[in-house]
């Protein structure tokens, strides 16, 4: 019976593990590697990330939200939530599961290179999606066209797209009792930082263990 408990412990573990569960993760602002558009700067927002197995620096991100605000320099303790787990009906500290989706799919829509126009375009349609009232970029009249344009196809599209789609993308939802209007932002990235998930050596000792505990309880039953 106690082999049996210990097998149940281990599956537990083991999915523990693999289901990615947050501890107080915690993000710090530390710099900004995009390039200023009509005055704001633009994808990406560079971070410090610590979570249950470690820190990660030099992490990329894209902000979700214009209102909100945060200060270089300033650690907040965040949730991180896949994106594949989310479906348009659900509501995450304020926003809609599609506003989500659509960001989601915008986000995988930045260029490989360091900046052009369409990073702009993206960043600006997807702060439009939580901020609709959001006044575009002006400074050139295509990036106002093209952002609108992003927003729309995305907000259309996203919600019919499998959950396979967003495997790799995790928003990071901060926690804590903030005053109304002075909340940390929202922020994503693709793929997750590797301090948020056990190191596969880590998987494959809880496995072997695992297995060797099964090997065992089956001999015990089958002696006479």
């Amino acid at each position: 019976m106690r082999l049996k408990n210990i097998v149940v412990a281990l599956i537990v573990s083991l999915v523990f593990l693999v289901s990615r569960v947050s501890f107080a993760d915690t993000l710090d602002f530390i710099g900004i590697g995009g390039q200023s558009e009509d005055y704001e700067f633009v994808y990406p927002y560079i971070f410090e990330y610590t979570g249950p197995y470690g820190s990660n620096i030099y992490v990329d991100m894209s902000c979700l939200n214009y209102e909100r605000g945060v200060s270089l320099d300033q650690p907040w303790n965040v949730t991180g939530i896949s994106v594949s787990s989310i479906s348009p009906s659900d509501t995450i500290d304020g926003e809609s599961g599609t506003d989500f989706l659509a960001d989601a799919y915008l986000y995988n829509q930045y260029p490989a290179t360091d900046w052009n126009q369409q990073t702009a375009d993206v960043q600006f349609a997807i702060w439009s999606i939580m901020d609709p009232s959001l006044t575009y970029a002006n400074t050139d009249g295509a990036l106002d066209a093209n952002a609108q344009a992003m927003a729309a196809q995305a907000l259309l599209i996203a919600p019919t797209l499998p959950s396979s789609d967003f495997a790799n993308d995790v928003a990071y939802i901060p926690t804590g009792d903030y005053a109304p209007g002075s909340e940390p932002q929202i922020f994503m990235t693709d793929p997750p930082p590797t301090a948020s998930a056990p190191e596969p050596t880590s998987l494959v000792l809880l496995g072997t263990g695992l297995f060797g505990a099964v090997v065992l309880m089956r001999r015990r039953h089958g002696k006479v």
